[in-house]
């Protein structure tokens, strides 16, 4: 440039293609230090851009700098860039001999210029490493301190420390997937600001996205403007086994600048790894509550078999039997059999709404009234309507109800009285084959105080009729297609073994049902008591 009493110059390197970067600039604004030009088909001579020559977007920005005059820089026959001149301070043009001296120095400099890019290019990549070397240190650091515990809060926490201390930024918003909902979990948002209106149009992101490059997106546009005007600048998908966990919301840096692919990627790996560690903390909590509910069941169950008699009394002039088969789920079916007074036995079956502890406890309050009024000189349908008053109290508005059957056998008149208060109605199958279902009584347990008395009913026992009582697990016992067993087969089955004991028409009934329900799982408790007179 002093030699030639040039005033504006500046150094395009290659970086690839025809991408060309501004490498130097001398008597230039400092604007243009760094900025890149296309130039679709490099020249490799000389250019006189005040020639007249079709417009060309790099010549226009050249010369809008002051650039006239632009020499190729070779090496090894290979173009590494060029040397830019503007005009002469004395406003002469460049003659043959200038032409040739600029071309000798570029000619002496391009071996040079080249290995210096080629250092300038090692170092960039080694302190490239250097920075992923501390990105994958500071990662597996974190890796430790995620897996040391399951406590979503702590690692929520060392996700901000992260985000506030290894990337240094300034606002941030950490959501994640609380079932189809996606949910602020933790955030440095200017306060009154919310988020939910756009989380599900970031739900589906496939990869580290900056703000403004989503607003060229037509399906985040909305998104992106919206994060823009909270001041956050890149938006990071948390994804577990290719779906969308959780994001990542970042603003501006305290250093400034743009995110650079680096600094999504480090994110991205970030958020992935506080992802599955987030996942696990989800993952146990669950197991958690598993365990827990299971632990409910089984006391439940212990509860509900603690209800059942271990031994039914003989009840003279009848044989007794009884079978109950829990459910995987506690159920509240119950059945007892109990002296009364003198020569006669109280007969009872019951099934509670609902399943689990709440209902074993619930129809344990209903054995400790019927075991505590029954002795009692009472009709049984004023019993029946304190034990409706009681459970109706206990039931809260009547969220659980009970369906209920009881009934007084008096064995030397062979005499049943019974009241039904919403169960099955039991069958009783006489010897030669009819079938009376018992049904007086009233309204269910439990939904209301009584107001209506409860109705009474009764039947006389000869010798070889059945009385089978059971619970709707038999009746609605349901096989692969969903189908139920009917109290229809149930009474065809009860007919057909009314010549056998009452154990064994209890295993018959089974057998068949069985046969319906196949390998179907059992969904809810059956329960059976059979007494017949003998």
């Amino acid at each position: 440039m002093a030699k030639m009493l040039v005033g504006k110059g500046l150094i395009l390197s290659r970086e690839h293609g025809g991408t060309f970067r501004v490498l130097l600039v001398r008597g230039m604004s400092e604007s243009a230090q760094s900025a890149h030009i296309e130039i679709p088909r490099p020249p490799s001579s000389f250019m006189d851009l005040r020639r007249k020559v079709s417009a060309m977007p790099w010549r226009e920005t050249l010369t809008g700098w002051g650039i006239e005059l632009m020499v190729p820089i070779t090496s090894r026959n290979r173009l590494v860039g060029y040397l830019g001149l503007g005009r002469r301070l004395n406003g002469s043009r460049f003659v043959r001999d200038d032409r040739n001296l600029i071309q000798s120095l570029v000619d002496l400099s391009g071996s040079a210029i080249e290995k210096a890019l080629i250092i300038d290019q090692v170092n960039d990549a080694n302190r490239n490493l250097d920075r992923k070397v501390q990105e994958l240190n500071t990662l597996f650091e974190l890796s430790k301190e995620f897996n040391a515990g399951l406590d979503l809060q702590k690692i929520l926490r060392l996700i901000t420390f992260a985000l506030l201390g290894q990337v240094g930024v300034r606002t941030y918003a950490v959501c994640l997937r609380n079932g189809p909902a996606m949910e602020i979990a933790a955030s440095r948002l200017a306060e009154g600001e919310e988020l939910g209106g756009i989380l599900p149009d970031l739900a589906e992101l496939k990869g580290p996205m900056l703000t403004s490059d989503m607003l060229r997106m037509k399906s985040y546009r909305s998104a992106a403007a919206e994060l823009m005007r909270l001041g956050l600048h890149a938006a990071v998908p948390m994804h577990i086994q290719n779906q969308t966990r959780g994001l990542l919301l970042v603003g501006e840096r305290l250093r400034g600048g743009r995110y650079a692919q680096a600094d999504l990627e480090f994110l991205y790996a970030l958020g992935n790894l506080a992802g599955i560690s987030i996942e696990n903390a989800r993952l146990f909590m669950e197991a958690l509550e598993k365990q827990k509910m299971e632990d409910e069941l089984l006391i439940a169950r212990d509860i509900q078999q603690g209800l059942l008699p271990e031994v039914l009394p003989e009840v003279p002039g009848f044989d007794i039997a009884a079978m109950n088969i829990p459910s995987k789920q506690v159920g509240g079916d119950y059945y007892d059999v109990l002296p009364r007074k003198d020569d006669q036995y109280v007969f009872a079956i019951g099934d509670v709404s609902g399943k689990g502890t709440p209902a074993a406890l619930l129809m344990a309050n209903v054995q400790a009234a019927l075991r505590a009024l029954a002795p009692f000189d009472q009709p049984l349908a004023a019993i029946t309507g304190r034990i409706n008053d009681l459970t109706s109290a206990n039931t809260r508005g009547g969220s659980k109800f009970i369906t209920f059957f009881w009934g007084t056998l008096d064995t030397k008149e062979r005499l049943l009285t019974y009241v039904n208060a919403g169960h099955n109605p039991p069958m009783l199958v006489r010897s030669d084959g009819t079938v009376e279902r018992l049904e007086e009584g009233g309204l269910i347990l439990g939904i209301f105080k009584t107001a209506k008395p409860y109705d009474e009913g009764s039947a006389r026992m000869e010798r070889g009729d059945v009385l089978f009582l059971f619970t709707d697990g038999v009746s609605e016992a349901m096989n692969a297609a969903g189908e139920d067993y009917t109290e229809e087969q149930l009474l065809e089955v009860v007919r057909a073994s009314r010549g056998m004991t009452s154990a064994g028409i209890i295993e018959a009934v089974m057998k068949s049902v069985n046969r319906h329900v196949h390998d179907t799982p059992q969904s809810d408790d059956i329960t059976m008591l059979v007494a017949k007179a003998v």
